[in-house]
């Protein structure tokens, strides 16, 4: 997972303005932060790991992105802020549905027979593209922004669990996007630029946001990238300072 979300949220909600004093001062202790992301990601990156498991690293990140441009926003935005006819609550349990599918086809074109079809038999996809899978995501139908980004965050985990075994030797493997035929290894991609689009959509819909939420980004982002093989007590002493920014 990323960073606390409640402390996170905390930081972001402050007033640059009316709070100028604690403002720069948690600017401060942020930016050491992202330093100390950068830091785990630069130094302690495992030569051994899998192509495929270094792909799944850039969807980390992207959702990293979208913790970092939602974290602290009023519950209320997810129901009355829309994109023509997407609610944020409909953009965000579609980015989940949307997750669970492409784990499942990129694990059905991995690993199917050669006498199998290339497309996955529609009996195999856990859900459709609106709506996940229930009761496992019911609660995004009403939960909070926090909520919300912990079932996607659940979604991401999920993908990474089942695609774990999926060797190297299988990312030529044919694979289609839609009716798109594209190789395994490029499905893989696309899981990190659906979030990348879902994040395009989202800054779109509640902007981007002051300079601590654009720092708060940078830090989730970066946290992605090194959060599914860095150590537990490396990421945890980070934590502890993030916690500290509110206490």
């Amino acid at each position: 997972m990323p960073p606390p979300l409640a402390e996170l949220a905390a930081v972001a909600r402050l007033d640059q303005e009316a709070l100028a004093g604690d403002a720069r001062s948690s600017r401060g202790t942020l930016l050491g932060l992202l330093r100390g992301e950068q830091a785990i990601a630069a130094y302690g990156h495992p030569s051994e790991r899998s192509e495929v498991s270094r792909i799944l690293d850039f969807a980390q990140a992207a959702y990293g992105d979208v913790v970092g441009l939602l974290v602290g926003r009023d519950d209320s935005l997810l129901d009355t802020a829309r994109d023509g006819e997407w609610s944020l609550r409909d953009l965000l349990r579609h980015a989940m549905a949307v997750e669970l599918r492409y784990a499942a086809q990129v694990e059905y074109s991995a690993t199917r027979a050669e006498s199998d079809p290339v497309p996955i038999p529609p009996g195999l996809l856990p859900c459709d593209r609106l709506s996940p899978t229930e009761p496992a995501f019911a609660a995004s139908r009403s939960g909070g922004v926090i909520e919300l980004l912990e079932l996607l965050g659940n979604a991401r985990a999920s993908s990474d669990t089942r695609l774990t075994k999926v060797p190297d030797s299988a990312l030529t493997r044919p694979s289609l996007w839609g009716t798109k035929l594209l190789d395994v290894r490029m499905r893989l991609h696309q899981m990190a630029v659906h979030l990348t689009e879902a994040a395009i959509q989202i800054e779109k819909i509640v902007g981007g946001g002051d300079e601590l939420r654009a720092i708060i980004r940078r830090c989730c982002i970066t946290r992605g990238m090194h959060e599914r093989w860095s150590s537990a007590a490396d990421r945890a002493g980070l934590d502890e300072s993030y916690r500290a920014l509110t206490a």
